[in-house]
């Protein structure tokens, strides 16, 4: 599920590293080094574009080369750019600030700058890249990413007024007992809080196989015990939860033990239901055709009642944009989900949304947007069907949101905690798997954006 959309930041980005950019030095380096550091950078240059598996690789390169000509403004960017699509975002900074300083009038580095000031939480500063950026470029870019500026803008604003007025959450990563240097995300919880399964993207063995399409590790469902307030060391699901290609945990009605996957087939997402009884879990069988289209599904929440299915899907039917949040109903006469409704504009956006979760009372619905009142990348936003409509969603705020991605919240059963993952400084590296204490969060007003 989530290779889909990393990947495309992932081509997104690396497509920058073909700007035409000046190699020349601000300092003295002399021909020798100056030659060896270009030829190491050509190195780097096709480990980073061969995928995530190969960062370590191309980070290594990158430094060899900067140690021998650490003030050449290519070098800076393309390091810069190898950073934005590693394990670490956040490290990009340090060098675009310095191709900034180094080449000012060079081409869409303050765009780029900006947005690593704002993956560091230092909205002030992002803001005013943005805005140089703005003024640099009065005629719109061929390439639309940096046509984004205005949207950058509003979320740092965002980010500047849930930073100031941060909500009462205490937020934990799950540390190493779970969370590995590849993305941990999904998480899910049997009914009393004992097993969770996540999906991950670790190398799980010497000959694991690489996504040829990704360039990284396949997805796989992992499940750990708690054993004396300590989770147990996750181990793969067996077969057949599990298979060679990707496999994702995207939603659990813990109750009666039913689990949704997602799995990709034939390039496209779609999801599966399987129920565990005595232990064992049965085969994955797809949903139909109101839930499974020829367009992409990647997550999905069952209601306790069994009577509502809410999923995510970017099929071009009454779309308000990207990925949208539908719903369908349980037909007892036709024993099958009946027609999809798009939830509509209070709640999806011209942006993506992903990571629906339903809360028991079947009238509150959590989800991640990369609209409304983000502050960069996936925010978690609450919303409640009230008189058959749903209101405004509320973005849970700092410091359970960030300027990263935040996605697949989940309640705990005990309804005062939750746990989703995300993308921070502090993590292990890509997607974490995150606890949040929510016992004090009061509700949160969305940032008016200017």
């Amino acid at each position: 599920m989530l290779n889909a959309l990393h990947r495309l930041l992932f081509v997104a980005f690396m497509a920058l590293s073909m700007l035409p950019l000046s190699a020349q030095s601000a300092g003295a380096t002399d021909p020798a080094s100056s030659k060896r550091a270009a030829e190491l950078m050509k190195q780097a240059d096709r480990a980073a574009q061969a995928g995530p598996a190969q960062f370590v690789h191309a980070e290594t390169l990158f430094e060899e080369a900067l140690k021998l000509d650490p003030d050449n403004v290519e070098l800076n960017t393309r390091m810069g750019l190898c950073q934005l699509n590693g394990p670490h975002r956040h490290k990009a900074l340090a060098y675009f600030i310095k191709a900034q300083e180094l080449a000012p009038d060079q081409p869409r580095i303050h765009f780029l700058t900006g947005y690593a000031y704002q993956l560091n939480a230092q909205w002030d500063n992002a803001i005013a890249c943005y805005e140089r950026h703005k003024r640099a470029n009065v005629m719109p870019d061929p390439d639309p990413r940096y046509n984004m500026a205005d949207k950058h803008l509003a979320e740092c604003r965002n980010g500047r007024t849930f930073m100031g007025g941060p909500v009462q959450a205490e937020v934990r990563g799950l540390g190493t007992d779970l969370n590995s240097d590849r993305s941990d995300y999904g998480a899910l919880l049997s009914a009393d809080g004992s097993t969770l399964w996540f999906t991950s993207r670790r190398k799980l063995s010497d000959d694991a196989k690489v996504n040829k399409a990704t360039g990284d590790h396949f997805e796989e469902i992992l499940v750990s015990h708690l054993a004396n307030g300590q989770w147990t060391a996750p181990v793969p699901v067996p077969a057949p939860l599990n298979t060679p290609g990707n496999d994702a945990s995207v939603g659990l009605l813990a109750s009666d033990g039913t689990m949704i996957l997602y799995r990709d087939m034939k390039g496209k997402g779609d999801l599966f239901e399987c129920h565990q009884l005595n232990g064992q879990w049965s085969a994955p069988v797809p949903f139909g055709p109101t839930i499974n289209s020829p367009a992409h599904e990647s997550s999905a929440w069952l209601s306790a009642d069994r009577q509502w299915i809410y999923f995510v899907s970017d099929r071009p039917d009454d779309n308000v944009g990207g990925q949208d949040i539908y719903r369908s109903r349980w037909d007892a006469t036709l024993n099958a989900w009946g027609p999809a409704e798009n939830l509509g504009p209070d709640v999806n956006t011209i942006h993506d949304e992903e990571g629906v979760f339903l809360h028991p009372d079947g009238q509150t619905l959590y989800f991640s947007s990369r609209g409304h009142t983000s502050m960069g990348g996936y925010d978690i936003f609450r919303t409640r069907l009230v008189d058959g409509r749903w209101t405004k969603p509320e973005n849970l705020g700092w410091p359970i949101n960030s300027p990263d991605d935040d996605l697949y919240f989940v309640l705990s059963p005990d309804g005062h905690s939750g746990y989703f993952s995300s993308i921070r400084s502090e993590g292990m590296g890509d997607d974490d798997l995150y606890h949040v204490i929510m016992d004090k969060v009061a509700s949160v007003v969305p940032a008016t954006t200017r």
